[in-house]
């Protein structure tokens, strides 16, 4: 916002919130029912969005939330991994010609019958670059909690891993899928979708388009 941007800020659960849903979800049926799933995890975003609107604006930078329907992020597919196919993105227009920032939940989805529905894990991925590709963003970046992608995992013992300053899609999706979801990753190179991977509030950041790596 600082440097000029309209920022769409799509948020993930906190943590390990998704683990911990899952569990209990399974505490009350070890093979839970899609739907009733999908409902219960899908309240890990829904606190995300809350709490960073919360932080916004105790920061001074107004925004809004969007939650899926009015959002209008619609999907197709089975409700647990599920794939998004259409936006609403006059309502998120009009967000950002009152507000510089709309906040919008990753991971969530609405089926044709508008049940809650799921992306699969690391979804959040995919609705950042769905709704990129939609708005016409300038700019699509994924916040991580490493500072971009990494030959091999960097928290393993042995000698550091290099970054990566840019990398193919191709070649991304021979990497861990669990720092970018892959199905993300097929999307963005189905659409010739340039994106970024980085931490928070850092200068560094892997880029991940056409190559060369």
């Amino acid at each position: 916002v600082r440097e000029g941007y309209k920022v769409v800020a799509v948020v993930s659960a906190l943590g390990r919130t998704t683990d911990r849903l899952l569990g209990q979800a399974r505490t009350f049926c070890p093979e839970p029912d899609p739907a009733a799933l999908a409902a219960l995890l899908a309240t890990g975003e829904a606190t995300s969005v809350a709490l960073l609107c919360l932080a916004l604006g105790r920061a001074g930078v107004p925004a809004t939330a969007l939650d899926p329907a009015r959002g209008g992020l619609r999907t197709e597919g089975p409700i647990l991994d599920a794939t998004p196919r259409a936006l609403d993105v006059g309502a998120i227009a009009r967000v950002l010609a009152e507000r510089p920032v709309a906040v919008l939940p990753g991971f969530i989805g609405r089926s044709e019958d508008g049940a809650t529905s799921l992306l699969g894990r690391g979804g959040s991925d995919f609705t950042a670059l769905f709704v990129a590709r939609e708005i016409g963003a300038t700019r699509c970046r994924l916040v991580k909690d490493v500072d971009g992608l990494y030959e091999r995992d960097p928290s393993l013992p042995g000698t550091p891993p290099r970054r990566y300053s840019a990398v193919s899609w191709d070649d991304a999706l021979k990497l861990d899928g669990r720092i970018v979801q892959h199905k993300a990753v097929r999307f963005a190179r189905g659409h010739g979708l340039v994106f970024e991977v980085a931490a928070a509030g850092a200068r560094a950041v892997t880029e991940v388009g056409a190559g060369p790596t």
